[in-house]
């Protein structure tokens, strides 16, 4: 009887045997293959209700891999949506009888997508593969239980190797060229090349606006190198250490020359420490930063966690050379070559931006600001606001001269300018859409001026007050006769460049174009008190014509003058001059 037994197991054993090795042998023939890759393809195609396409697979049970040839998957509308030349995998198949998938290598070569979505409110072309593969949710309290209970697959991935990567998503196209990843232990290194372009079949933003940078989202053509380590040893959180990430578009002036920077994610949460970004010669360091991922709901689902964008850094630290980012987005800092040292701090969500704790300031100290700064309204330009107040802003030793040098403008009133001496101010500066504005009291070495001034950007015009309690005029304007006065002016200066452009071309000039009316108060001129004087002054760009009045309780003095060069002002020419008496009638 035993003996019996034992010649039936034996069999049994035999032929569980002979059917594997039979199956192997089957599985590893080709015609065995072809025919399971038309039943996969129908079975894809009647659960995603669009046509599956699979030219053919290779399946290796002696080397553990499973290669795939010329996957296409079209959309419902019958358009490409996925083409795959070539994915390939090679696994540890005896790891699943301990619950773990050993991946030993996952390769994709030439995988093109067509992603579309057409508006805020329509289905993107590709929910479909996301609502057929998305796991149903646990109806009963025993499917939940199960659910609980069964053990989780452990992933174990060892090299991961892509290239030729192509995906377009409307009008942006993202391009993997290569990517390598090799590790054990879910510690890994990783290096990619990945190319990004964007066009929106429209005219770039700044075509016909020289003033205006090349920066503009519907026209990005960046190509992007990167080198990571990465740990996924710890449930929930991923951590990567930037060691280089360059990127450069040379049409739009962007030359990031390195990122490194230490990040943490957890719990839809960017944690960034030791960061350093390089741009050609500007160099940042920030000491930490956090960044808050949106998402609609919180955990189980919970509305009430719904969380928005947000960031917040430490203090950012570096020098700056804002000719560096002249092309992207300010031409007019083409030449601005002077380095400025820095720090801040900032942080804001996807609508503002505030700017704390701002210091700038020269190697040598010549110029000092520290600010405060808040922008709101990003993403309309409709309530697009930005605000900085200066507290304390000092300009010492002709700095402030050398800093308009930096600038591509022509250079007028430089030497008034000169003889205002060292200067301080503490004010504000806004910008609402095409307007700038600043205020705020400016101390000189000559006294102190009050001013509010604003930029029209659409009109081109320079409009705003100025006042003065005791300003050293002559000295200021190279007029030695004239002592402290105490006045206020109003002022429109033109600058637009095609007007002032065909008016120098007419009359040529050195003179600013607009007009000014001013009160004097009270000054001195060869030691005789004058008050209440006016005077109004137009300026063509070659010859500024004035006229003075000088009202007394019976009397009225008044002359005409005019003169071409504000740096020769004792040139001026006196013409027309007038007195008279008033009656009390006129009273």
């Amino acid at each position: 009887m035993r003996k019996t037994i034992f010649k039936i197991l034996a069999w049994s054993i035999a032929l569980v045997v002979a059917l594997v090795l039979t199956a192997v042998l089957l599985l590893n023939t080709r015609a065995v293959q072809q025919r399971i890759c038309r039943r996969a393809t129908a079975m894809l195609s009647e659960r995603l209700q669009a046509r599956v396409g699979i030219d053919s697979i290779d399946v290796s049970l002696a080397h553990q891999n499973l290669r795939l040839f010329g996957l296409h998957i079209d959309d419902q509308q019958q358009r490409p949506l996925l083409t795959i030349a070539e994915a390939g995998i090679s696994m540890d198949l005896w790891a699943l009888l301990k619950n773990r998938v050993v991946v030993h290598g996952l390769d994709m070569r030439g995988a093109h997508a067509q992603l579309l979505k057409p508006g805020k409110d329509e289905p993107a072309n590709f929910q479909f593969l996301i609502d057929a593969f998305k796991p149903g949710k646990p109806q009963t309290d025993a499917e939940k239980d199960s659910l609980k209970k069964k053990e989780k697959l452990a992933f174990d991935v060892r090299r991961l190797t892509m290239s030729d990567i192509l995906v377009r998503y409307n009008n942006a196209t993202f391009q993997l060229a290569s990517l390598s990843a090799s590790g054990s232990n879910r510690h890994y290194q990783a290096k990619a090349q990945l190319h990004i372009k964007t066009d929106n079949h429209r005219p770039r933003k700044n075509t016909g606006k020289p003033h205006r940078g090349y920066f503009d989202v519907g026209h990005f053509d960046v190509s992007t190198q990167l080198q990571l380590r990465l740990d996924l040893s710890r449930p929930d959180t991923v951590c990567a250490d930037v060691v280089q990430l360059n990127a450069t578009d040379s049409v739009m002036g962007i030359d990031i020359d390195t990122v490194r920077a230490y990040i943490k994610y957890v719990d839809h949460r960017l944690l960034l420490s030791n960061i350093r970004i390089k741009q050609k010669r500007t160099v940042l360091d920030i000491d930490s930063a956090t960044m808050v991922l949106p998402r609609k709901k919180g955990r189980g689902g919970n509305a009430d966690e719904k969380q928005q964008f947000g960031f917040q850094t430490g203090t950012i630290v570096g020098t700056a050379y804002l000719q560096d980012i002249s092309r992207a987005f300010a031409p007019v800092l083409s030449r601005f070559s002077m380095p400025l040292q820095l720090t801040c701090t900032m942080s804001g969500n996807d609508s503002t931006m505030a700017f704390r704790n701002v210091r700038v300031n020269t190697r040598d100290k010549r110029l000092t600001i520290a600010a405060t700064g808040d922008i709101v309204g990003l993403k309309h330009k409709e309530t697009f606001n930005l605000t900085f107040r200066v507290g304390s802003m000092k300009a010492r030793n002709g700095i402030a001269e050398e800093i308009i040098r930096q600038f591509p403008v022509k250079k007028m009133m430089m030497k008034q300018l000169r003889n205002l001496g060292d200067i301080s101010y503490k004010g504000h500066f806004r910008v609402v859409r095409k307007k700038q504005r600043f205020w705020g009291r400016l101390n000189t070495a000559a006294g102190a001026l009050d001013f509010d001034f604003w930029l029209d950007g659409r009109q081109k015009y320079v409009e705003g007050t100025a006042s003065a309690d005791s300003l050293l005029f002559g000295q200021v304007m190279d007029l030695p006769h004239f002592g402290p006065l105490k006045a206020r002016a109003e002022f429109k200066i033109d600058i637009s460049k095609p007007r002032t452009r065909a008016m120098r071309q007419k009359l040529g000039g050195k003179l600013p174009i607009g007009q000014i009316e001013a009160t004097v108060v009270d000054c001195k001129y060869r030691g005789v008190r004058l008050r209440n004087l006016s005077t109004t002054v137009a300026s063509n760009g070659a010859v500024a014509t004035g006229k003075l009045f000088h009202h007394g309780k019976r009397h009225e003095l008044f002359f005409s003058y005019s003169f071409t060069n504000t740096d020769e002002m004792r040139k001026m020419k006196i013409t027309k001059p007038g007195f008279r008496f008033r009656k009390k009638k006129d009273d």
